[in-house]
């Protein structure tokens, strides 16, 4: 009998892959220095298929290698004052900065302004480069885009404004904008996502819709409605994201982008440890024992054909520090997950 030792990843969350979790905003980060870097790409062709659902609990696999037309954003959680514009949200507690990192260059191109509260997330608004004159969407007034508590099936709407200025050829113009959101809490299951594997999740799927006004008068030169799905996941936040982009009914065509897609593979404030897992080979199984992890309850067990891969595969549920798998005629590699 021959036996081997594995290190193990462990990763933390709130309930099992199979079950329907509960999503609290405190699982959001929010702590300055804590970030997450994800696989970013548009006009992904393979939306309609990430999107479709069946009955029940559904599976949704995210987990492919970085591709060639993506590219890596990383969010960083920052002090409000070190983003550009801050000192215009005085009321945030925490900003999130966008960085995008090509091989040609880095650039910081976002920045979201934002406070945890007992009733959720507040969202005052943004900073973005290269887009209006002035960069800024100050909300009026600051709007809940995540409550404290998020269960499948449950919905919400908001509606805010704000100011702002395009450029066009006979320079720069306001714009006021109205801005509506209806949220459908529609699906949960399992989201598999690179390196990090097979989580519980809750998808959400907003309806935005955008009207641009000229400055003071009731002339309507926008009207945009977009699709905004995103995966919500304990311990984790908001892993993947899908925005499709709706074209302006008064400008048809003027959309640049169909769509954009973020992966989630990397988040420092997802807690990692690496407790001994052991593999005895007998009787046509692998057996597999590990040490007791600090405030589990229960585990899972995954499992993958090479260490270079991506997506972690769930093969079952225990309460014990024990696991019987049979053995294949492929490699495979195993790790843990320690469920509080």
């Amino acid at each position: 009998m021959k036996k081997h030792l594995f290190v193990c990843f462990v990763i933390l969350f709130g309930l099992s892959a199979a079950a329907q979790p509960t999503f609290n905003v405190s699982s959001l980060p929010s702590q300055v220095g804590q970030y997450n870097c994800s696989y970013f790409s548009t006009n992904n062709l393979s939306v309609a298929a990430m999107l479709a659902l069946t009955n029940g609990a559904q599976y949704w696999d995210f987990s492919q290698p970085q591709q060639d037309y993506e590219t890596v954003l990383r969010t960083d959680i920052i002090d409000p004052a070190d983003g550009m514009g801050g000192g215009s949200f005085t009321n945030a507690l925490y900003a999130e900065q966008d960085t995008m990192e090509t091989m040609e260059s880095t650039n910081q191109n976002a920045w979201r302004y934002y406070s945890i509260t007992n009733q959720g997330r507040i969202y005052y608004g943004s900073y973005v480069t290269n887009t209006d004159a002035d960069g800024y969407q100050m909300f009026s007034p600051p709007t809940l885009d995540v409550p404290a508590t998020v269960t499948n099936g449950q919905t919400w709407t908001r509606t805010t404004s704000w100011d702002s200025t395009i450029y066009t050829i006979f320079g720069p113009v306001p714009i006021d904008y109205q801005f509506s959101a209806t949220a459908n809490v529609d699906a949960y299951g399992t989201l598999v996502l690179p390196v990090i594997g097979a989580v519980p999740a809750l998808r959400v799927h907003e309806v935005h819709g955008y009207i641009g006004t000229l400055d003071g008068s009731p002339e309507e030169i926008e009207i945009v409605t977009n699709q905004y799905y995103y995966w919500l996941v304990p311990g984790l936040g908001v892993a993947v994201q899908v925005l499709q982009y709706g074209n302006n009914i008064l400008d048809p065509g003027s959309m640049p982008f169909t769509n954009s897609v973020e992966r989630m593979f990397h988040a420092s404030y997802f807690p990692v440890a690496s407790p001994s897992l052991y593999i005895h080979l007998q009787s046509g199984s692998a057996l597999l024992n590990w040490d007791t992890f600090p405030n589990s309850s229960s585990y899972q067990v995954q499992a993958i054909g090479s260490l270079g891969g991506t997506n972690w595969q769930l093969l079952g549920l225990t309460t014990t520090n024990s696991w019987s798998d049979t053995l294949s005629t492929t490699q495979r590699f195993y790790r843990v997950v320690g469920i509080p």
